[in-house]
């Protein structure tokens, strides 16, 4: 989780370093095009059988959140500090809890209540609005944030049936002519630097996706969540050696306060659904 936690860091930060000569589109055209590339490989080992679906409405509904992640977060993520970024993207379980309470039909129970309320006030804290002016640049990563709760949402519907190799190619698959779109609006023939850079933005966010299905696979999210926090220590530090930022105590503060409130809802919402699957258990028995 920390490598995953590693490799997002460093994607934003490429991000970060290409968006003054390239737009920000362009990136994310790119970032799609090679994760689609290195994907095949994967999607090649996992064979007919492992490709195979049944829900490609589900898949190109999961890409148009997918095409408002890159366009928000990317365009976002060019404006502000590497390190800010990375604690308001934190609020992404929050949003996926308040979608399932919309869409889904779920309850909204105190553990919940408690936790968005904490973790917005935590967005607050970054953004303390009135007393500074509001960056346009963080409300496109909340946004991003809020595209990534409902992409992650909608793939509940995918895990049961469909290989978790083939849930990201298929996104891929309809993720990049959709943001191949917006990107020719804005296109500039990029040089071998720009290249490279565009690239390694690719790269890492396929990094990051690998990284991170094999944390969910080897523990639960109780154990995996925590470790997302290395996100913001680890912005910190590249964010000061690529940009000499120096992030303000806003940020780790807000930052703790929404991590904290994800981790207190996903670790009572887990403990919640065990009990009531011994219960099931029990029953039946």
């Amino acid at each position: 989780m920390v490598a995953s936690a590693a490799a997002f860091t460093v994607m934003t930060t490429l991000i970060r370093e290409a968006a003054p000569d390239v737009h920000p589109f362009e990136i994310a055209f790119f970032r799609a095009l090679v994760n689609l590339v290195l994907m095949i490989p994967f999607a090649i080992r996992a064979g007919g059988v492992g490709l195979k679906t049944n829900n490609h409405k589900v898949f190109a509904l999961r890409g148009v959140c997918g095409l408002g992640f890159l366009m928000t977060y990317f365009s976002g993520a060019a404006l502000i500090p590497v390190a800010e970024s990375q604690a308001l993207i934190f609020t992404s379980p929050l949003w996926g809890a308040l979608l399932a309470v919309l869409f889904l039909g779920e309850r909204v129970n105190r553990v919940r209540a408690l936790a968005l309320i904490a973790g917005f006030a935590g967005v607050l804290i970054i953004l303390r609005p009135g007393l500074v002016q509001i960056s346009f640049g963080a409300l496109l990563v909340l946004a991003g944030a809020l595209a990534a709760a409902a992409s992650n949402t909608i793939v509940k519907f995918t895990t049961r049936t469909d290989h978790p190799d083939a849930i990201v190619f298929y996104q891929m698959v309809y993720v990049t002519p959709m943001i191949a779109v917006p990107a020719l609006w804005v296109w500039t023939w990029p040089n071998l630097e720009q290249l490279l850079l565009m690239f390694g933005v690719g790269f890492f966010a396929t990094l990051n996706q690998r990284f991170l299905s094999r944390a969910y696979a080897a523990a639960d999210a109780t154990a995996v969540l925590p470790f997302e926090f290395a996100r913001l220590p680890v912005a910190a530090v590249i964010g000061f050696l690529a940009f000499r930022e120096l992030p303000d105590i806003w940020a780790w503060v807000g930052g703790a306060v929404i991590f904290s409130a994800s981790l207190y809802m996903v670790r009572r919402e887990t403990r919640a659904a065990r009990r009531d699957a011994g219960l099931i258990g029990n029953s039946c028995s």
